[in-house]
């Protein structure tokens, strides 16, 4: 944890600030958020993959910052009132992608940047450039990546319970830190592929039911900003069955190699604007709770590149969000990168935006609430810099993506495991449906539901409605109570807002 105020040329009240930078930023490795201060200017900085957080407020010619918006709000920093401009980016993504953050007086650091503040003013700039996808033609060789993949397992924690899911990067990792380190300690749910590869490495394994949706509230409270991936529910009750300080996860692999489901069909939907236009028409005259998926299915035929990567993603639609916050809907910010491959434009965005503020934010938190100390071992730049270059059809199968994480691990795992398809998403609307139908009648139809300060009370009882319907889409249901959930909590900073016309 860090924090402090930098006002006048000095540093007050710092806590965890550096005096000296422990070696270049492009040698530090593994995840950190670090403050160095040398007398005269300060520096922060984010770790390359955005592992760790690091917020700041600026006033005038002072800086605050800390690893927590608490934090900040602890030394006397104001958050402001809730910015709509973001509001609209969680309601597309159910994340708010930095640098802007929920609150209107506060600012995070994006991964792999740097601030440098001192008499010349405020600086933030990139120190690390991520690997470009299809930047590359040729592909690097199976015992390139397995070297460099050991490489990898040799520096992970062997202490560190490795938690398996039942996916194709949880039973590499386990295999490979086997391979190097001997007998490792696994943690999982009762799953058959898990429990099979855990007998092959002969782990001291471990599982239990996990009941998700029992841990809903404990999973949403005490979050900084509010964040909405259903799986943040299941990671919370996972890492709080783990009986570990530490835990290894695959967590990274989807992304460098291209893992994705949703990277193969980026590169598989046919485009045509024609059949867009169509698709958006039908969109227009079908029931309510059909429009969505079809607007969003017309928006990926009728575009390529980020435009369509962007479409596989968002929950609420341009449209949607208008209906619900008015004026201030817009389009999240996305990957910087030049790419022209609908996959590998995908996998840029992903790399840059959805890795750092969505997934990793939602393990920091599930780790944080379980008092487990994270560990991510795929997330090595040097691993980056081999197999995030080669174009999109080095990485993706006929049915399955992350062909070449499947290559280099072939001789490890059992055929079946290798094929195994991706684990499904946490079943939200069978949770919506059942256990927490109580739950969402009582936060989101009341008439003092917070959000309904925020967003249009209509729009939210047309979404409630349609998206809890057989063919609904039941994300943006779970989007806002997970928004209601978090106003809640922070409602002495959310308060004097009124209702948002459309």
């Amino acid at each position: 944890m860090i924090a402090g105020h930098l006002a006048g040329g000095k540093l007050d009240g710092q806590e965890g600030v550096r005096e000296a930078l422990p070696a270049p930023l492009p040698e530090l490795r593994g995840p950190f958020a670090l403050a160095v201060w040398d007398g005269t200017t300060l520096l922060l900085a984010r770790d390359a993959f955005g592992q760790r957080p690091l917020w700041y407020a600026q006033r005038g010619n002072e800086l605050w910052f800390a690893s927590d918006p608490r934090r900040l709000r602890a030394l006397g920093v104001p958050p402001g009132q809730i910015d709509r401009d973001a509001l609209s980016d969680f309601l597309e993504l159910l994340y708010v992608p930095a640098p802007a953050s929920i609150w209107s007086g506060y600012r995070k650091l994006p991964a792999g940047h740097l601030l440098r503040a001192g008499e010349h003013g405020v600086e933030v700039r990139r120190w690390f450039d991520l690997p470009v996808p299809g930047s590359a033609e040729k592909r690097p060789s199976r015992i390139s990546v397995r070297a460099r993949l050991e490489d990898v397992a040799q520096q992970a924690d062997p202490a560190a319970c490795v938690v398996l899911s039942g996916d194709l990067g949880s039973s590499a990792l386990l295999g490979l830190m086997t391979r190097k380190h001997g007998r490792v300690r696994s943690f999982g749910e009762p799953d058959p592929i898990a429990r099979r590869v855990a007998e092959r490495f002969r782990s001291a394994h471990s599982e239990a039911p996990v009941h998700a949706a029992e841990q809903v509230s404990q999973a949403l409270a005490g979050l900084g900003e509010p964040l909405g991936d259903p799986a943040l529910v299941e990671l919370t009750a996972v890492l709080k069955a783990i009986s570990s300080p530490a835990a290894a996860m695959a967590v990274g692999a989807d992304e460098l190699f291209a893992a994705r489901p949703r990277y193969l069909r980026a590169a598989r939907l046919p485009h045509s604007g024609r059949a867009g236009r169509a698709a958006g028409l039908m969109a227009t005259l079908a029931p309510r709770h059909h429009r969505g998926r079809l607007q969003r299915t017309a928006s990926a035929i009728g575009t390529s590149g980020a435009a369509r990567a962007r479409a596989l993603v968002e929950v609420f639609s341009f449209e949607e969000r208008r209906a619900l916050i008015g004026s201030h809907a817009r389009t999240a910010e996305g990957a910087t990168a030049d790419v022209d491959g609908n996959a590998d434009a995908a996998v840029a965005f992903d790399l840059e935006v959805g890795l750092p503020d969505g997934v990793l934010a939602s393990l920091h938190a599930a780790a944080a609430r379980a008092g487990v100390e994270l560990q991510a071992p795929f997330l090595d730049p040097s691993l980056a810099a081999l197999v995030v270059p080669p174009a999109a059809r080095h990485k993706l199968g006929r049915a399955h993506g992350g062909r070449m994480l499947r290559d280099a691990v072939a001789d490890l795992l059992p055929r079946d495991v290798l094929m195994a398809d991706p684990q499904p998403p946490p079943p939200v609307g069978a949770w919506l449906r059942g256990p927490l139908r109580p739950l969402l009648h009582d936060l989101l139809h009341a008439p003092s539901a917070r959000i309904r300060a925020l967003l249009d009370p209509r729009a939210i009882d047309e979404t409630l409605r349609h998206s809890l319907m057989p063919r609904g889409d039941a994300r943006q249901a779970w989007a806002l109570l997970a928004l209601e959930m978090w106003v809640r909590e922070n409602r002495p900073q959310a308060s004097g807002l009124r209702p948002q016309a459309s």
